[in-house]
């Protein structure tokens, strides 16, 4: 019998449970680690400028350290309101946990399931005016708005479906409702390499605002052609859009291929670009064969190798701070490294500094002097830094 399967591979699932937290007052020798150069110090560019630290002020869901919230997969499901409370999604056990800016948990929204106020599937969270807290389950496509002083569900709505796809992400919140981003599912039948991401408009009550505001390509998955057992996967070391709203509602849209971010103004106007070369990182056959034996047994041999990209993408992630200053998380040249570099950029475009930071840690919101990253390390953290410029 042909097996069709569409798969993923995350994080483990988990057991919840009520909170503390762990605070770590600055600096241990290993939550600091200094400026250095490696690929982003070629010829074209030259050495960077050291530019701001990090240093680790506390940490959530360490359970050696105490803590009794464990977080089973975060993910980008991360948002700070302007009283600097924490708000962290969970994806394996559908809810929103709450902190306050000191890292104590004060509440908790949501549980399984699909009535009002229930998850099936937190696709994104997101702070917007007024601090309301907005929830978006991709799986049943809707929206849901918390208020901001009792986090009690004020409204939800289904977001439309439109002709280019399915909701699939809200990037944020403008004066006139949403930027989410839609596309076709992917599955063993249909795999589209021309597939394209698109940012749409959506107003107050979920309804599309056509044309779109702006497209990427889609993200690349990976196909099997054995007629007998059909699948995708995301593509390993695959290239993937990224988009991100700034301060007064400009938009911030990059394809990992290369560091080429367009900056584009709420009227449609692209304004500016971050651009910045780096040396390509070739794909070796080590690294393709460490990839096909951490898959399950019953996929190994049915992955074809010569549609693995033959180079690294440039860059994994990038997040836009609330002093518009990009920071790009750069590919690793080996996947043994245990550290990654990450480029800010000011707001005028140029390269301001760079900085490392655990391979397993990504930046998620950076507001004020603070930095929030999932760490994906042993087991998944809410790690939070001060930034010293």
């Amino acid at each position: 019998m042909p097996c069709n399967a569409t798969a993923e591979f995350g994080e483990s699932s988990h057991s919840r449970k009520t909170a503390t937290r762990l605070l770590l007052l600055a600096v241990a020798a290993t939550s600091f680690f200094p400026a250095c150069a490696t690929r982003v110090t070629d010829e074209a560019n030259g050495p960077a400028p050291s530019g701001p630290a990090l240093s680790e002020f506390f940490r959530l869901g360490d359970e050696a350290a105490g803590d009794t919230i464990l977080f089973g997969g975060i993910g980008e499901l991360v948002a700070v309101d302007g009283a600097g409370r924490i708000f962290v999604g969970e994806q394996q056990d559908p809810r929103i946990y709450a902190f306050t800016a000191d890292g104590d948990l004060f509440g908790t929204i949501g549980r399984q399931g699909s009535g009002p106020g229930e998850f099936e599937r937190i696709g994104s969270i997101y702070t917007g005016p007024g601090d309301t807290l907005y929830v978006f389950d991709s799986r049943l496509e809707r929206m849901s708005a918390y208020e901001p002083n009792g986090l009690e569900l004020a409204y939800d709505f289904t977001v439309s479906q439109d002709s280019l796809g399915l909701p699939y992400r809200l990037v944020g919140v403008l004066d006139t409702g949403f930027l989410m981003t839609f596309g076709l599912p992917v599955t063993p039948d249909d795999v589209m390499p021309d597939g394209r991401l698109y940012l749409m408009r959506v107003d107050w009550t979920g309804q599309v605002m056509p044309p779109p505001v702006h497209d990427l390509p889609a993200s690349e998955w990976l196909a099997s052609r054995d007629a007998d057992f059909r699948f995708v996967l995301r593509m390993p070391f695959g290239r993937n859009p990224v988009f991100r709203l700034g301060s007064g509602g400009s938009l911030y849209s990059g394809w990992t291929e290369s560091v080429d971010i367009a900056v584009t103004m709420p009227d449609g106007a692209q304004s500016s670009a971050v651009t910045h070369t780096l040396a390509s990182i070739p794909l070796t056959r080590q690294e393709i064969e460490r990839y096909i034996e951490s898959l399950p047994a019953l996929f190994r041999s049915h992955i074809v190798k010569a549609d693995l990209p033959a180079t690294k993408p440039a860059y994994e992630t990038f997040v836009v701070d609330d002093r518009r200053r990009v920071w790009i998380k750069a590919t690793p040249p080996s996947t043994a490294d245990s550290t990654a570099q990450w480029l800010v950029f000011g707001a005028d475009g140029g390269l301001h500094g760079q900085l490392s930071l655990p391979v397993t840690v990504n930046l998620r919101v950076i507001r004020g002097d603070r930095a929030y990253a999932e760490d994906r390390g042993d087991v998944t953290t809410l790690v939070v830094y001060r930034i010293q410029d």
